[in-house]
């Protein structure tokens, strides 16, 4: 019998695929429109996109059906493939800017199903493949293989696109000539073309085929089933609770912390230059957040997620005290690095901000998972319920954050970002837990709520 290959051969290179999606089809679009000089409205038109995936749990049941877990993810690879191929040549071939948004916007919205559907799979896939310890072993690294594939998008293929505009004569957003914009993010989706294509090889020699990875057949109306399953969980109402406030304070802090950063000291901000936002990006953002997501996995299967929860949930609030700090005293103490100024408190925060950030969505990331696995046969749908609550109390307080600011200033927000996520601490201990983590489930190789033995890869 063939043995099943390390998680480390796959688990990765399923994520940063993933990782490279969301980029690609919503933040890339919504900067080339805006430097091709399409109004504020037209780039939030593109933005709102990302609620496509936020509600993926509407059609989760069906995917669900159709396919295996593994299929469902290769096919989805497949077809990022060929619309990034297609979103080139549109680019490339440069219609009129009257209609270069409605001919590329259905093709976005399909690429925007395929990436929402892509997770869906890979996270049904994830819990499937990987027993309970491995899960909380993995989830760190999990969530690094996403965010290092939307890092290389956003900083290496950004950094590369510019070098090519300005090669072209196209500078800043108000250049005269958009020639550079057209022809560097034609080469940046033809590239990420070729680039994706590779992962989907290399994931359908390396991905296991699993005896547990079934379509999951529905008698009845697949979502109605679907989330009768979701609510008929013990204790749902605290858990959903607690899906609810566990971001909520930190989407007050990612709507305002940009402008914070570059807004001048006159107006409440830390003045920080435009040409070192990317640097400190580079060293205290996520780069610290992934390492803070691989500590936040060890650090449950070391101790258990009982013992870990209400500190590493503690972590997602406390430490934007720094950020109150800074809005309050306003520090401009800095340093030159690559001959950019770098702010030290505000670096500072930074690094612990996201460093904790990481370690504490490791937490709420394998509880949900985890819960999801011990679901029943609707697992992979209940996950997207789970996944798709998350979102929205993240990116509710995010856009409110702006108005909040205007009645309390950068000093209230931040304020705001520590307290939103207190109650979560509050519900934890009332909370069910892991049958792992109650000793009920012992060995290597449990066995699913739905009688099934779960295959593990080592």
């Amino acid at each position: 019998m063939k043995p099943s290959p390390s998680p480390w051969s796959f688990i990765p290179t399923l994520y940063f695929p993933c990782g490279m999606m969301g980029v690609l089809g919503i933040w890339q679009i919504m900067g080339l429109f805006k430097v091709l000089g399409y109004s504020n409205t037209a780039v939030s038109l593109v933005g709102g996109l990302g609620f496509v995936g936020a509600f993926r749990f509407l059609y989760a049941p069906w995917l669900d059906g159709i396919a295996s877990k593994r299929s469902l993810a290769l096919v989805t690879q497949g077809l990022a493939v060929v619309l990034y191929g297609v979103i080139g040549a549109i680019i490339g071939l440069r219609p009129p800017p009257a209609v270069f948004l409605w001919i590329l916007l259905p093709v976005l919205l399909l690429l925007a199903f395929v990436a929402a559907a892509n997770e869906t799979a890979i996270d049904g896939f994830y819990i499937r493949a990987l027993d309970e310890k491995l899960q909380a072993q993995f989830i760190g690294v999990k969530t690094a293989g996403y965010r290092v594939g939307s890092l290389f998008v956003s900083l290496v293929v950004g950094w590369i696109g510019a070098r090519i505009a300005a090669h072209y004569g196209a500078v800043v957003a108000d250049s005269p000539d958009k020639t550079g914009f057209y022809i560097s993010n034609a080469m940046i989706f033809g590239s990420m073309a070729v680039l994706a294509a590779f992962f989907l090889f290399f994931n359908w020699r390396q991905a296991p085929a699993l005896a547990n990875d079934l379509p999951v057949r529905h008698s009845g109306f697949a979502l109605g089933e679907m989330l009768k399953d979701y609510f008929s969980q013990k204790s749902i109402g605290l858990i959903c609770a607690l899906i609810v406030f566990y971001r909520f304070g930190e989407g007050f802090l990612s709507g305002m912390m940009g402008p914070f950063s570059l807004d001048p000291v006159s107006k409440g901000g830390m003045g920080l230059p435009i040409s070192s936002g990317p640097l400190m990006g580079a060293i205290g953002g996520m780069p610290m957040m992934i390492i803070g997501g691989i500590l936040g996995g060890f650090l449950i299967k070391r101790f258990g997620l009982r013992r870990t929860f209400i500190p590493l949930a503690l972590s997602m609030s406390l430490p934007n005290l720094g950020s109150v700090f800074l809005a309050i005293f306003q520090p401009t103490a800095h340093f030159l690095l690559f001959g950019e100024q770098i702010f030290t408190w505000l670096l500072l925060a930074s690094i612990l901000e996201n460093l904790t950030y990481g370690m504490s969505f490791s937490a709420i990331a394998y509880y949900i998972t985890v819960m999801a696995s011990e679901s029943g046969r609707n697992k992979t749908s209940i996950l997207a319920v789970s996944t798709a609550l998350q979102s929205v109390s993240f990116y509710l307080p995010m856009m409110l954050s702006g108005p909040l600011h205007s009645l309390v200033g950068y000093t209230g927000v931040f304020l705001a970002s520590v307290l939103g996520g207190l109650p979560a601490v509050f519900l934890i201990p009332h909370l069910p837990m892991p049958r792992s983590e109650c000793g009920e489930a012992s060995g290597e190789h449990a066995v699913s709520p739905d009688g099934s033995p779960d295959v593990v890869a080592s």
